[in-house]
């Protein structure tokens, strides 16, 4: 590694060190500017990923840092300068690859319909056969509220502004919506890269564990909730409000995260306010999938 001043300080909170290894290899070969590597192995700490963040980002030389999976791969050369020159602008939040332009006030991560959903990655794992997710977008850079957390870029003076908060979030999910979030709400505009490709080998999960951080999430945010990106106006917003609240139910009963009670309360209570759409009908349905045996 060059002894001149890194332009990007990359953080990995690691419990593999031959994924580590591995994305290593692929930055040096990729990335076309000065960095570092700062690779916290975690096996034996078992720290939450938001203070371990934190802990590495306060030694962190770079103008510019890279909160990173070990799973993932860059296959853009040059990204480094691609992504610094919109790092650069004074407006800018945070950078991934998986975002929402809105964010509502219900129990899920950053996914939210379909139509605020930007998205620019691989999924690389076997079972998807290397599936390409990407969605319609008209710019380089599609602004959003929150941002996927397989991969975060940020200037270093906009972290220690809105650092991640591992008082509140002690585990490994919603650090990324809560850290977004934050941006987006004192003023900063985080994007979704669609000019880079760029490469993750695993799937999220839906877990008892992230519901929970979900609940943390929402008892932080709640009022501040719906938020919505640069271009998105507040009559779309309402309009998808109703399928928002619906889809976040759906994954939660897909998942069977709530019990078969609250699950039945929430879908009756969805079916008496939207009597006559056909939303309810897929709530109902689903909830007699996931619960007539149980």
């Amino acid at each position: 590694m060059s002894v001149t001043q890194p332009k990007f300080s990359i953080i990995v909170c690691s419990v593999k060190p031959e994924m580590a290894k591995a994305l290593s290899d692929n930055i040096r070969s990729t990335i076309g500017v000065e960095y570092e590597m700062i690779i916290f192995d975690n096996r034996q700490a078992g720290k939450g990923i938001c203070a371990v963040y934190n802990e590495c980002a306060e030694r962190a030389a770079g103008e510019y840092l890279l909160f990173v999976h070990e799973d993932v791969a860059f296959h853009t050369e040059g990204w480094g300068r691609v992504i610094g020159e919109k790092l650069s602008e004074r407006s800018c939040g945070v950078i991934g690859f998986a975002g929402s332009a809105a964010k509502y006030g219900y129990d899920y991560g950053w996914q939210g319909v379909k139509h605020f959903t930007h998205k620019n990655y691989i999924i690389g794992c076997k079972h998807k056969g290397g599936k390409v997710r990407q969605s319609a977008h008209t710019q380089d850079f599609m602004p959003v509220v929150c941002l996927d957390g397989m991969c975060l870029f940020v200037r270093k003076e906009v972290w220690a502004e809105c650092r991640f908060d591992d008082d509140i979030f002690r585990g490994f999910h919603s650090y990324d919506t809560d850290f977004t979030t934050h941006t987006h709400s004192v003023g900063y505009t985080n994007y979704v890269c669609h000019s880079v490709r760029f490469e993750h080998f695993s799937l999220g999960s839906f877990s008892v564990a992230w519901y929970e951080s979900v609940k943390l999430y929402l008892a932080k945010w709640g009022v501040s909730l719906p938020m919505r990106a640069e271009g998105v106006s507040e009559a779309e917003v309402r309009r998808y409000a109703v399928a928002s609240e619906a889809i976040a139910l759906k994954r939660l009963i897909k998942a069977r995260i709530l019990d078969k009670q609250e699950a039945r309360s929430r879908v009756l209570g969805f079916a008496k306010r939207h009597p006559l759409s056909i939303l309810s009908v897929g709530l109902i349905a689903k909830y007699i999938s996931k619960y007539a045996k149980v």
